[in-house]
């Protein structure tokens, strides 16, 4: 099947896909998203108020009938998210910024967002996914700040784990920072373990198409440059999704399963909030 966006094409359901699927288990990935949680620096805050409380509809709702409504305000990069190829540029010498596929960010953007790489282009995502629980591979409830993690452990980590890449994958890496979701924000998102280039470079030659942390950002923080962003959405159109819940799957050792995102068609946006699902 032809490549429809970056890395991804557009799935289907083959009998090796479906034969991953061993329990019917169905494991929810998605932190809740709630006043209180972590936010990223230059994105807007996660807003929640009562739009319409029970007791007042009763200009448009017959009785007995009653209902409630509200509004929500927020980035598409709050909570669990996938980042889309336009999120991130590469800014040239000359102070063009270029895309995945060497678009001009100038020549496909304005005030309305993105004419080309907005989110509502990306496909759904059905793919084999394999979790690599780096935390409990080195026997560490987290790693530690700042923690750079390698190519050659993450290989190792598979081996340990007896499952192995495939091409069109995604590849989830748990550092065990989730358990700091709400109880140490600034923590998480200023100072923790990834991966860097050289294990996103191997993941990518290894037929990888989503990469996934349970981290705010894929790679070490902090990263002024960006620098694996940079590599999986410009160089490689590899999406990531972030701020991931790995712990229930790691805990039951679910190292092998059926990954399903299905981005929000919001036309010309950088990312999209999403309720990732892993069927095992």
């Amino acid at each position: 099947m032809s490549t429809v966006y970056g890395a991804l094409a557009w799935p289907r359901l083959m009998p090796e896909l479906l034969g991953l699927i061993r329990t019917g288990r169905v494991y929810s990935l998605q932190h809740v998203l709630e006043p209180g949680i972590p936010l990223w620096a230059g994105h807007p805050p996660l807003q929640i108020m009562s739009y319409l409380r029970h007791g007042e509809t009763g200009e448009f709702l017959s009785y007995p009938a009653s209902g409630a409504t509200e509004l929500v305000s927020m980035g598409m990069h709050t909570g669990t998210h996938i980042d889309a190829l336009c999120h991130i540029g590469r800014q040239q010498p000359d102070g063009d910024v270029v895309l995945h596929g060497g678009i001009r960010s100038a020549d496909v953007s304005d005030y309305r967002g993105f004419k080309q790489l907005g989110v509502e282009n990306m496909p759904p995502i059905v793919t084999r996914m394999v979790l690599l629980d780096v935390a409990g591979y080195r026997g560490v409830e987290l790693l530690a700040d700042h923690d750079e993690i390698g190519p050659d452990e993450l290989l190792a980590c598979a081996a340990a784990q007896g499952v192995g890449f495939s091409v069109g994958c995604a590849v989830a890496i748990r550092t065990g920072w989730e358990s700091l979701w709400r109880q140490d924000n600034a923590r998480f998102g200023s100072s923790h373990a990834g991966i860097g280039v050289p294990a996103a470079r191997m993941l990518v030659e290894r037929g990888c198409v989503v990469v996934a942390a349970d981290t705010p950002t894929i790679e070490v923080l902090p990263a002024p440059d960006h620098a694996v962003h940079q590599f999986l959405l410009v160089d490689s159109g590899v999406p990531l999704l972030e701020n991931v819940r790995l712990g229930e799957l790691a805990q039951e050792r679910c190292y092998e399963s059926v990954l399903v995102v299905l981005p929000l068609k919001v036309r010309g946006a950088t990312a999209s909030v999403v309720h990732p699902i892993a069927l095992a």
